[in-house]
């Protein structure tokens, strides 16, 4: 079975005008312009010879020619990362991805740059979009070491999860402070590097406590 470009539901199609002009007695076998409503509200058009074959030609994908977004989706100021999550059809074993998209995408602004960024909706291309706006929010639009501080106060592994945009629970961060893990050492780690995963800060933070010195 071909692996679908574009995996998620259709809440409209609508058949508009022939492609070409047809020969008298061939409108039946006739390519027709379809415009195809989905499930994140973004009007695509597409092409076929009937229903069926236009839905068929828009789970190929985007071609930036005969299948392409034509009104993009509008913002929507009450977004969840549940609507997101259910709009895109993410099946809960898909959970690492559910996970990624409450923690990545934790503001409604954030949540609607993602419907506007994404064009073919499918496992990996959100994946990779996803992965490519964290590494974007950590080098410059990272929690704030003010906001960062205070949350830490208050509760830790929340900070240091909102802090490297990772999913942590209390066991991380046991480790993390037996490690000597501090809130001033998670800043200056990430001023030195924002792409830095909370495990290599872990063991850079080990790495110190036994005197060893860091390699980057």
């Amino acid at each position: 079975m071909t692996k679908k470009a574009n995996n998620q539901a259709i809440i409209d199609i609508v058949r508009m005008k022939q492609v070409w002009e047809s020969e008298e007695g061939a409108s039946e076998k006739e390519l027709h312009y379809y415009h195809i409503t989905d499930s994140l509200n973004r009007k695509w058009q597409t092409i076929g010879l009937n229903v069926s074959d236009a839905i068929s030609v828009f789970e190929q994908g985007n071609d930036d020619n005969w299948t392409r977004i034509i009104e993009p989706a509008p913002y929507k100021p009450d977004l969840s990362t549940n609507d997101l999550i259910n709009m895109l059809n993410i099946s809960p074993e898909a959970w690492r991805i559910r996970n990624d998209m409450q923690i990545i995408l934790n503001t409604v602004e954030r949540r609607n740059t993602f419907i506007s960024c994404i064009v073919n909706v499918n496992g990996e291309s959100t994946f990779l979009l996803l992965h490519q706006m964290k590494d974007e929010y950590l080098q410059h639009n990272q929690l704030s070491d003010k906001r960062f501080m205070q949350l830490y106060a208050v509760n830790p592994v929340e900070a240091l999860s909102m802090y490297f945009l990772e999913t942590l629970d209390v066991i991380a961060y046991w480790e993390w402070e037996a490690a000597g893990g501090t809130y001033e050492k998670a800043i200056q780690y990430k001023s030195e590097k924002p792409l830095l995963p909370f495990i290599q800060a872990i063991e850079r933070a080990e790495d110190e406590a036994r005197g060893i010195v860091s390699g980057f």
